[in-house]
């Protein structure tokens, strides 16, 4: 299982997935026999990266859930932040090309076959409560690994130093993308990580 560093909060967009979300992350239920399958279920292979790379071609919206910071032996959590942005993807070959307003070169993502991502939840956070990736997937009723899941890297300087970001996003369903935003970084010999998780809804749906 591959852990993911980072404390989320819940989304505040609208929808019926947010609303299972939500009720996800407080009563966590074994199984729900009764729900329907995300159209994405199923679709994690290479067979099917052709069709899932047209479905998430267009504008997003991005929200930035809470997270945290360690700077050395110093940790701190931060909320979620109040601007929402857009951002695009677009194919590039058989890859995906991810542009947002920060960024001054697009973010290449490709399908990932990595073990199932887990969230560290022993790092401060605000707000909770946490919502993993395995609750995301329990309410669209697919095992992670079974759904589209990508990974992207990039590198920008902050301050003089050389930070390392890796996004990862699992595709909830076709206009919906959840997402853990990873940096890291060392600047005179202090080693400085953030995390956070996003939500992605499509632009028009």
């Amino acid at each position: 299982m591959i852990r993911v560093t980072s404390m989320p909060a819940l989304a505040r967009c609208g929808g019926i997935l947010f609303v299972g979300l939500a009720l996800a992350a407080t009563v966590i239920a074994p199984s729900r026999p009764d729900a329907d399958p995300s159209p994405m279920c199923g679709k994690a292979g290479a067979r099917e990266w052709a069709s899932i790379r047209r479905d998430l071609v267009g504008s997003w919206q991005i929200e930035h859930q809470a997270g945290f910071f360690r700077l050395g032996p110093i940790v701190q959590g931060f909320p979620a932040a109040d601007d929402n942005d857009v951002l695009s993807i677009a194919e590039q070959g058989d890859k995906l090309a991810l542009t947002h307003p920060d960024m001054r070169e697009p973010m290449v993502l490709q399908l990932t076959d990595e073990k199932a991502w887990s969230l560290d939840t022993s790092a401060p956070y605000e707000p909770v409560p946490v919502l993993t990736p395995d609750d995301v997937a329990m309410v669209v009723d697919c095992d992670q690994t079974n759904l589209p899941r990508l990974i992207g890297k990039t590198s920008y300087t902050l301050d003089g130093i050389r930070m390392d970001m890796t996004y990862r996003m699992m595709v909830a369903d076709r206009s919906t993308i959840f997402g853990v935003m990873e940096l890291i970084g060392t600047g005179n010999g202090v080693t400085i990580t953030a995390s956070r998780t996003v939500w992605m809804r499509a632009v028009g749906q």
